[in-house]
Formats: C-alpha cells, structure tokens, sequence
C-alpha cells in the first residue's frame, strides 16, 4: 500500500497510491477533481405516513418527506440537491416559504422551508445551510395540516397550523414564537384558507365543514364558526321545510318543468347550517371526504374530494353547483388541485395517471356574448335565459396521463404542481419514486395567440412589434396554453397531452447488503467515479452514485435475495445469492454472478452447481487475482478472476471457516522488474481499465503467458477461534501459521485487516487486535454483543475503523490506541442499521432499516451537509441561490435595459456582478429555455412584459400578479387614448378616457370596448374589467336561479337580478310566488313597483325616502335594492360602505355602476385595505383603475423603488406619459432618482449614470454623487 495525498487541498480526500513500478519514479503533480462525498441521506421507499408531505417552492425546487428525511429537487435537472434529516418521527407537512420581497440587498442568499411530523414538531430549515433554525412544539400529536397566513402583510412569515383535535394555531416563524392559539368545538381534520378573502377559512370536520369568517392576524376570532352538514335533498315539500335548510322543492306550477329539474337536482347536494344534524336518510356524512379546498380560480367556491367525484359549493347560496363524476372505469380519486390562472383541476387517482379537467361554458347562453363572433361589440343580455335551462357548473376532461406501471403494495402518497407555471406537476411515490409530468400542446403550435400579456395587439406599441408578429408564442405557462374561460374570441380549447419529462428513483429497499467500490488510489483517479452497490431482497442490484446521491443504474441479476456483494475493480463486481432456506437439511440452489456496470452484460459461475450449502461470503484478494467462495458449513472454494476458473476446492477435512480476510501484503515489490519488462512490451498496445489498473480483470485469458503471478495471503478465523494463515500463488495454496484462541474470545464472526493490524470481532461483543509489526495482541471488551460486521476506512495510515453491532454503530481509532470516535446505538439514536461500509476516507455509510443509506461525518451526528459541500450532476436551476442583490440586478437587468441601445443578455461585471456572480449568472441564463430567452430579446409589449416574464422566471407571485394587471391595463390606457376621439364617450362623467358610457342610469348593460384584447381571468375577480365582471355575475345568478329551491333561495336570486338590472327576469319569478305563500302579495306589489318605475323627480323622492329609511331601520338589502330601481347605485354603494360591507358594495359598483361613480367606490376601498394590512392587494385595486400616478406613490411609500421604476419606463412606452412630463412632473422625477439610488446600489453603475443624466438638472446633483463614487471604487 502506498502514501496518502491530499488532493486540490482537500483534506477529505485521502488518495491511496496503489503499489506499482511507478514507485520509484518522482510523481508529478497533477491537478484532478474528485468527486466529493459530501455528507447526505439517500432515502427508499416512503412510510404512509408522509402521505401529502410534497410541495413546489416558487423557485422551482420540489421537497418532500421520506420517513424521517425531507429531499429537496432541482426539478429543472431532476436531482436531488438536499437532504435535511433532524426528525424523530415520520414527517406528514412540507412547506416552501412563500416568495419575499422585503429580504435586505446585503442579506446572504436563503431558502426556507417547514416541516412537521407525527410527534407534533413542526422543523424551520434553512435549505441553503442544511440546519434547522428553530423547532416549535405545541403538544405531541401529529400536525394536521399546514398553511402560510395570505393576503395580509408580513404574512408570509405567519404559518397557521392545525394541532389536533381542534386547536388552529398561528405561528411567527420569523420571531421563533406562537402568535394565538384558538381552540374550536369540533373535531377538526384539515383546513384550507380563502385564497380571495384573507378573513375567512374552512374547516374539514369528522362529521361536518366549519366555516371561520373573522380570521385576522393581530386577534383571536372570536367566534366558533358556522357549521354545516351535507344534505341530499328530497322532493318532498314537507321534508324539506322540516329541515329547514335551503332546499331544492321550486315554487312553479308547470309539474314537466318539475320533474325534469328534480331529476337533475338529485344527483346534488345541499348544506345545511345549523347546530343539529339532519335526519339519517338526509344526512350526507363528510368523513369519506377526502379533501376540501377552496377553489383558486373562482371565488365563493369550494371543492370537496370524494373517492368517485367532486363536489364544487357555491358558498352564497350553500348548495352545490357542479358535481365532476368519474366513469365507472376510471381509477377512484386520491387528490384534486385547483389552480389559480385557469379555471383548471388536475386529479390524481389511484392509479397514478392525472387527469385535467377545465370548465366548459355555460350553453345556456345561446347568442348571448359566450358564442359572439370575434371583433363584435357585444353587450350582456339576459333575455336569452329562461326557467326551463337547468345549469351547472360543468368540467370536462382535456387530457390524462398514462397510469404509472405500479408493484404490489406501491401508492401514490401525493401531488404538486408548480405554482408559477401551473402545468408541471411531481407525483411522490411510497417506493421513493418522483415522477414529474408536464402538460403540452398536442399540436406545435396554438390555435389563437395567447403571450405572456394577457393579450396582445400587434400595433399597440410601434417599437418591435413587426418582429414580435414573426416570433413563437410563449407556451411557459398554463394561462399561455389556455385561454380564459370569459374571452369573447371563440376559440375553442387546444388538444393538450400530460407527459411523463423525469423520474427520480430512490434506494431500493428491502436492502440487504451494500458495497463500496475500490477506492480512490493514484492509479485510478482518471476513472475513478464513487460508486456503492446495494443488493435487495428481490434479486436487484442498484449503482448509486455516492458523490450525487443519484441511482445510477438498476440491474435486475439474482432471482433471489442477494446475500453479498464484492467488487473486482470499478466496473465489475461478484454477487451472490439465494433463497431462504427451507428444506431441513440446510440445502440451497445459490447464484454467483460476475456482472459489467458499464455493460450491464452478468457472467452467472458456478453454473454446474445444484442444491448445496448456501454460500457464506465471498472475497476478492487485493491484487484482484483470485477470490475465494466459502460455503455455510461446508467446502471452502479458490477461484482465478482471470481466467474465471476454479484452482482448488479444500477438502473436507479442512477447518469450517467462520470468518476470513485477505491480506494487504503481498510480494509484487520482487517482482515490479518483471513487471516493468512486460508494461514495456504492452505500451504499444491499447489499455483498457482492466489492464492499467493492478488487480483488474487482468485480461481474462488475454495474454496469461505475459502476466506474472503475484503471492497473497489471506487469514481467517475457524469455528473455535483458531486464526489461520495461508499463501496462494498460482494454484498453490501454502499453510502458513495457525494461533489458538485468546483466552476470553468466542466465536469470531468478522476480521478486518489493514496494514499490520488483524482485528477479529466476536459473538460476545470482544474484539482481538494483533499487530503484526510489533508482535503483540490485546483484547478489548465493547460491552455491546455480537459483533456483525467491520470494515477499515480507505486511505493508507487510516486505521479508523467502523464496527456494526446489533444495537448500534461505533466508530474507533486503532492509530489512538483505540479511542472511540463516535457512537450510535438504535433505536434511541436511528432506526436499526442493517449493514455498513465506506464512501470515502471520513465518511461511514449506514443502510438502515427505513430503507435509507445515511452518509455520516465522522462523528455519525449528521447525515445532510451545507448546499455548497454537495457534489452535482448539473448545476442546480435556481436564480434565489444568488445573492440577494445579485439577484435583484439580474431581475431588473431581464426587465429592461433603456440604458443601452439593444436588449442583451451578454452581461459583464460592468453589470454590476462581481466575478463570481456573473459566473452563476451566466449558469443560470443557460439553463433557461431558449425560446423563452429569445422571446425575452424580442417583447412586443415592452417593458411591462419583460417584468412579467422575469417575475415568473423568480417566482414572484406577487410581481407576477402586479405585472399582469399591469400590462392589461397599459393595454386599455393605450387603446382608450386611440379611440378617445371616434369613441361616444359620456365626456361629463368627469372628462374620463376610460368611461364605458352607460346611455342612461337604468341601463346597466356593458360594452366591450376591447373585444380584441384578451380579458383577465375569473382568479383576478374585481380586477377584471367591467364587462367581464359583469359578464361573470349574470352567469351566476342565472346558475343560481337554475338551482333555486325554496322560496329563501329564490328571494336571493331576485334580489340579485335587480341589483345587476335584471328587471324583467325579476318581475316574472316575483309573480311566479304561488298563493299559499304568506309573502304573495308583498311580491305582486313589488313585481308592480319594478314594472312600473318611472325616473321622474317624484317617483324617485319617494322612492329614495322609503330606501333610506329601510337601511336605517336595519333592512339594508330592501333599501339598496330600491335605490338601484331609480338608478341610484352610488348611493346604495356609499351606505353599503357606510355599515362596512366592502364586499358587497365592490360587487354592485363594479357589476352595475358607470366607470366615474365605480372608479370612486373602488378608491375608497383601495383607502381601506391599504390601511388594514392588505397593502398588495390595495395596489392591484389601483392599478385596475388605471391610476398609475397613484400606484407610483403607493410603491415608493412601501419602498419599492425598483418596481416603481419599471412601472414609470412602461407608462412612458405605452404613451401614458411623455418623456416631457416624466422630466417635470415631481412625483415622477422622484421615482427616477429613487430608481436610480437603487440601481447604483446593485452596483449597477452604468444604469444609474444613464438614468440620472437623463433627467437634466434635477438628476444633475445625483449624477454628479454616481461619478464620484463610482471612480472612488
């Protein structure tokens, strides 16, 4: 054996020099990587119990639990990037922070994660570091379920956690402390938040949902919720008055009307409110429920998951308004997700196939907008929906991927799909697997044009908009794929397709034995690759690469368990095995396998074999010559690994072997002349690994007349503890030595020998130590029983050695006198560890029984190392890894370059990147697809557009969100200015461009002013423009009015269509009020009072006298409905805002007021929210007015200088302001100068030089600061 180097100055790596003629020479230095074996966890299959332990961070990373471990994946390259392993129970919760804004330019980059288990921890992890930053307990049963706090500022850092059986407590996960803890009267099980209103939540309870209306973060709620169980109803009348719930019995006369509704109608389901549950035979139970989740897309509605369908709630009426079936055939249903950008469900079966399913329009429009030909001006008209239409809410399937080839007892434990682009999904498997599925065109091309905007008109902006029409179509996201549910182009839905793109495998398990490759020595290090086998109990062999935690290859070779594996050199390695033994006389067919990882190609041996003694172990000599099969109780066998030849079976005389070891020394260095002489004559001739490294296959039969035949030993250990030594040379075997036992030494069961030291381990948990060099033997009691097995670590002079003992691990150092290095004992430490070996010189390797193999440092405390210690097959696809100012300027410089004559991503340092970063950059900028950096190059929308890609590019939701109001919005600024002069615009409505002209107050009818460009979806509510609002409430009350039941719901519905100005359709269900009911003739009044309005002074004093004092009596919604008949909408809003119904009073001023009077509403709530923590939301609000001046001052108040910057530079290129005004108006030079700081401060000096030079003699003093500093540095 030769010296130890260290290698590139790494101290952890200790490279062998194998012994050959080179010896003698001077070894040049040589400059090599090695791949490094950093501490980590290689998980197996998962528990059950980490079911739903999955989810997608914005940054693009995946994490999810395996037994006690959390991986993190790179989903981009698909590879596992991190293990993080502190828990003491199974973990059931993931959770990615949600994406922050506020992180300091001079903060280090991180990512955080929580996890929670089933003994109640809940772990904050710092990913980057691989440390967990704080542990939170609140008893110790297990978390229920998971959720950040949304909607509110600071929110991000607020996780709600639901601790059983009925406790919701809010946790500051910055301040390490529990916010309030509220305890409920029900059992809970699961909860989800309102993704639309941050106030309420839901809870799924054992036997009913709980409905939670007064969330809030600065206090407890103070109420318990309204509970509501599941009905199925009746067509009784009595039944259903008896239950008082909001039945499905219709108050029209016409009994073929009847019929048909009550036929579809029994397929639905109701809630019913109240603090009793219904009747048996009415009562729905929700324990089979297996989710609930507030739909993402659409608000006011809820999901609910069973096995064979899902129910989808509308929360204003209670009762259900669309059921999604699944076939007869089809797989039962495990999880449903509800994405945000479309009016999408992806659900995962059973089966682990995933099926999409999207809304599909209501055909009870006929010739109303839905179906309105391109280009028209259209206008909503109810007239169209009569009482015979029964609705709702229907989705249909547009695509599912094949169902995953599963074996017995596999399942799919969960499903995460990417929160940015919402068309990739990762399915997690209990066999360790990651399966990640990507939705597709299945054609190349889109049928309309759909970019990352929300819509695009080729002449909007006159700069690159001739290139912008010849380039491809964005296809990153799922909104880019499908278009939005209320877009009044008739295009129908592409044909799309989910494929499998990537699957991740982990350790096979059961694992029965592992075995780490020879080690790094200086012969080998060009070919030298970390490589661990590990055999199962199905006869399959696993390659793992130790450095990149990667399952390399999987050979299926043994049909029965295998027992043993040994390499021969780092290609090839010898397996064994065979099944349990059964028969009473111990007999066995065994399997000896020589198999080429390169090739894949297994030599089976021993071919003539039949039932015999299973095989006991097998061992390779150290020159690779010979290896030695030993069999249980029986013949000892000595092989050629040349010529794969057998050179001696011992006779049966001969000791039974209990234990053996070949030893290290041998005579090559008598024969390195001979040697030399051969190596001379070969160089002419081709090498393969084989040949250059001493000990390979040494040409199998190639050439034997040319190698010379080394002397090896070998020792070993017989049943009565006798140690024997023998020689083999050739086919010779020579006795050597034989030592009786020491006294106090049992059964030896396992040798390790290194150097001149022979350590023996026996049953009774004794080890024997001889050093041969000096002659003398000592014996050392564990006190921890049976021995199983050791092993030296790699690395001539390491002599530390891993001992494996039935209860534990410990770690010794031979060199200090035996001083013990660490310690593991099982289970109060780790699960039991079943075998053990080396990865590299400090690093032990533990399989254990979960089925992971644990790469420990060598004090066998951690298994999990900081991210920059890992070694990785790509490097890892994710820009938050950067410096957060680094990150920053690589945001702004994707958004938008004005500085510079072209858009370019040919960064430098003058970008503001130090060496390093730009290095990372530069990574990062290759691992983006191409197509999406072309069109990046070439935006047709400028820099608004540029913003929103790089958004989704970061993960930025909220930017995301921002750019994407914005960008629509600029849009309708734009064609407002163009149309402002051939457009009838109401100019005394306060001189708006943006009016939509309603002819007269009565007549609440929109136009769609913009048919061309395509509206936001139904997830930005409010924000959407007025017409698609509107459009969007008539379409539900018309499904409310196909679904009324009683007279309450039908009260409802009326009052809803004449706040939208519904009159007509509210005249006929008033009259459609039968006799019996006490209410007849106060709804034939009102029916009279609504047919009959006049708008004449008189009529409407009175009118608004007789509203104003049902509002101040407590009859708001009587009051409001008045003033809405004579056409006083603002008014009904003002009191509506006056009792704090912001709610209700957005809802009537968007659906039915002109834009002026809206446009007041709207400011005023944008005034509360800014106010009550909803800062985000107040600037979206703004922005949908189109009050870009005042979003510029919302942004620099909450110091969001860079955003506020974009946002200028794209006002300026849509036209909204004028290079003149942008230099003169003050709030505008203020943003440039702020803007301009900021810059300088990423260090991007060029931008900030340009930006304040450009804004003359205010910029003058700032620039002037820039030239200073900048030739200081």
């Amino acid at each position: 054996m030769g010296e130890v180097e260290e290698v590139q100055g790494r101290k952890d790596v200790m490279l062998e020099r194998d012994p050959s003629v080179e010896d003698s020479e001077q070894p040049k230095p040589v400059v090599v990587h090695i791949p490094r074996v950093a501490a980590r966890t290689i998980t197996g299959p998962a528990n059950l119990q980490n079911q739903g332990a999955i989810d997608w961070g914005h940054h693009g990373l995946l994490a999810y639990g395996s037994n006690y471990t959390i991986v993190v994946i790179d989903t981009k390259n698909v590879q596992p990037i991190q293990c993080l392993d502190k828990h003491k129970s199974m973990v059931n919760k993931v959770l990615w922070e949600r994406s922050n804004r506020n992180k300091a330019a001079d903060e280090p980059s991180s990512l955080q994660l929580v996890s929670s288990d089933t003994t109640g921890h809940i772990i904050v992890w710092d990913v980057v570091l691989g440390n967990p930053r704080t542990v939170l307990q609140e008893g110790n049963k297990p978390i229920l379920d998971m959720e950040w706090v949304s909607g509110f500022d600071n929110g991000e850092q607020m996780l709600a956690a639901l601790h059983p059986p009925y406790a919701l407590v809010i946790w500051d996960i910055r301040n390490k402390t529990k916010l309030w803890k509220k305890t409920y009267t029900e059992t809970l099980v699961s909860f989800s938040f309102d993704p639309f209103t941050p106030s309420k939540l839901a809870f799924l309870c054992s036997d009913c949902l709980l409905f939670v209306d007064d969330f809030t973060l600065s206090k407890v709620p103070s109420s318990n919720g309204r509970k509501f169980y599941i009905s199925s109803p009746r067509s009784n009348p009595s039944a259903s008055s008896a239950r008082g719930s909001i039945s499905n019995l219709t108050s029209v006369g016409l009994e073929e009307k009847q019929r048909t509704r009550d036929r579809l109608r029994r397929l639905m389901k109701d809630l019913v409110v109240g603090e009793t549950k219904p009747k048996p035979d009415d009562y729905m139970t929700v324990s089979e429920c297996l989710q609930l989740e507030y739909h993402h897309s659409l608000r006011h509605h809820i999901l609910l998951v069973y096995a064979r369908e899902v129910l989808i709630l509308d929360l204003h009426i209670n009762q259900t308004v669309g059921i999604i079936p699944l076939e007869k055939t089809a797989s039962p249903l495990l999880q449903v997700k509800s994405v945000r950008q479309r009016e999408v469900l992806y659900c995962l079966h059973e089966s682990g196939s995933v099926s999409a399913k999207s809304r599909r329009r209501q055909l009870a429009f006929v010739g109303s907008p839905l179906d309105a030909p391109a280009g028209s001006v259209s206008s909503v008209d109810m007239g169209s929906v009569t009482a015979d239409v029964f609705m709702e809410m229907a989705y249909e399937q547009r695509c599912q991927s094949e169902g995953i080839r599963q074996t017995k007892g596999s399942k799919v434990l969960g499903m995460a799909v990417n929160p940015v682009c919402e068309r990739r999904i990762a399915l997690f498997m209990n066999t360790g697997k990651v399966v990640f599925l990507e939705m597709r065109l299945a054609n190349a091309e889109l049928p309309f044009p759909v970019v990352a905007s929300p819509g695009i008109l080729s002449d909007l902006l006159a700069k690159g908009s001739s290139k912008a029409n010849r380039h491809a179509q964005r296809k990153e996201t799922l909104s880019e794929l499908v278009g939005p549910l209320m877009n009044d182009c008739s295009v129908s839905m592409p044909a799309l397709r989910l494929l499998v793109m990537g699957m991740l495998t982990g350790a096979a398990s059961p694992l029965t034995v592992i075995r780490m490759c020879p080690p790094l020595t200086t012969r080998n290090w060009q070919q030298y690759t970390p490589l661990m086998a590990a055999g199962t109990t199905t006869g399959l062999v696993q390659i793992i690469n130790m450095a990149t935690g990667t399952v390399d290859k999987e050979l299926s070779i043994h049909s029965y368990t295998v027992r043993g594996i040994e390499w021969t050199n780092l290609t090839t390695f010898l397996s064994f095995a065979y099944p349990n033994v059964s028969s009473t006389q111990g007999q066995v067919r065994n399997e000896l396998f020589l198999t080429d990882t390169l090739t894949g190609n297994s030599l089976p041996l021993r071919t003539d074999k039949g039932d015999e003694p299973p095989i006991d172990m097998v061992r390779v000599s150290p020159l690779k010559q010979y290896f030695v099969v030993i069999m249980k109780d029986g013949p000892f066998e000595l092989w050629d690994l040349r010529n794969l030849c057998i050179l001696r079976t011992m006779p049966k005389k001969f000791p039974t072997v209990s234990a053996l070891e070949w030893s290290p020394l041998h005579n090559l260095k008598s024969l390195k002349k001979k040697l030399a002489s051969v190596e001379e004559k070969e160089q002419a001739e081709p090498m393969n690994l084989a040949t250059s490294t001493p000990g390979g296959e040494l040409g199998r039969g190639e050439g034997t007349d040319k190698q010379l035949v080394a002397r090896e030993h070998f020792v070993f250990s017989d049943s009565e503890s006798q140690l024997y030594h023998f020689s083999v040379e050739g086919n010779i075997v020579r006795d050597g030595i034989k030592i009786p036992p020491e006294p106090g030494v049992g059964t030896v069961t396992c040798i390790a020998f290194k150097n001149d030291q022979i350590v023996q381990g026996d049953v009774d948990g004794m080890l024997n130590i001889w050093d041969l060099k000096a002659r003398t033997s000592r014996n050392i009691h564990t006190g921890r029983g049976w021995i199983k097995k050791m092993r030296f670590a790699p690395g001539k002079g390491n002599l530390k050695l891993l001992i494996l003992y039935s209860d534990g691990v410990d770690v010794v150092d031979l060199k200090k006198q035996y001083e013990r290095i660490s310690q593991l004992k099982c289970p109060k430490d780790m699960v039991k560890v079943l075998d053990i070996d080396w990865a590299a010189s400090d690093k032990p390797v533990l399989a254990t029984q979960d089925g992971c193999l644990r790469i420990m440092d060598m004090i066998l405390a951690t298994s999990y190392s900081p991210l920059m210690d890992y070694e990785l097959q790509d490097p890892v696809f994710c820009p938050s890894l950067l410096p957060i100012s680094a990150v920053t300027n690589l945001q702004v410089l994707l958004s938008a370059q004005f500085w510079r004559d072209k858009y370019s991503l040919d960064f430098s340092t003058d970008d503001g990147f130090s060496e390093q970063e730009l290095h990372v950059v530069k990574e990062q900028l290759e691992l983006m697809d191409e197509e999406q950096l072309q069109y990046l190059q070439q935006c047709p929308l400028g820099t608004a557009e540029r913003s929103l890609i790089a958004a989704q590019l970061f993960g930025e939701q909220f930017e995301v969100d921002f750019w994407t109001v914005a960008l629509y919005y600029l849009q309708v600024a734009k064609l407002e200015t163009r149309n402002s002069k051939a457009t009838d615009v109401d100019q005394a409505a306060g001189v708006d461009l943006r009016n939509t002209g309603s002819p007269s107050p009565l007549d609440t009818r929109r136009i769609n002013r913009y048919p061309h460009l395509q509206p936001l979806d139904t997830c930005y509510d409010v924000l959407c423009d007025s017409y698609t609002y509107q459009r969007l409430q008539l379409e539900r009350v018309s499904l409310h009015e196909s679904k009324r039941g009683d007279y309450q719901h039908t009260k409802k519905v009326i009052e809803q269509l004449i706040l939208l100005g519904e009159m007509d359709r509210a005249v006929q269900l008033l009259l459609e009020t039968e006799l019996e009911n006490p209410h007849y003739y106060t709804d034939a009044i009102k029916a009279c009072l609504v047919a009959t309005i006049q708008s004449t002074g008189a009529a409407q004093s009175t009118i608004k006298l007789v509203a104003t004092n049902l509002i101040a009596n407590g009859n708001i919604w009587e009051g409001v409905q008045l003033l809405c008949l004579i056409g006083k909408g603002l008014d009904a809003c003002r009191y509506l805002l006056s009792y704090s119904l912001w709610e209700a009073a957005v809802w009537l001023a968007k659906s039915v007021l002109p834009t002026p009077e809206t446009h007041e509403v709207m400011r005023k709530w944008a005034d509360h929210l800014w106010v009550s923590g909803q800062k985000n939301k107040a600037l979206l609000v703004m922005l949908s007015m189109c009050q870009f001046e005042r979003v510029l001052e919302l942004l620099g108040a909450q110091k969001l200088h860079i955003q506020a910057g974009l946002l200028l530079q794209a006002c300026q290129e849509f036209g909204i302001f004028s290079p003149a005004v942008r230099s003169t108006e003050p709030l505008l030079i203020a943003v440039d100068l702020d803007f301009a700081r900021q810059l300088f401060s990423l260090r991007n000096h060029q931008a900030a030089l340009v930006l304040s030079e450009k804004l003359g003699e205010p910029g003058q003093q700032l620039h002037k600061e820039f030239q200073i500093l900048s030739e200081e540095r």
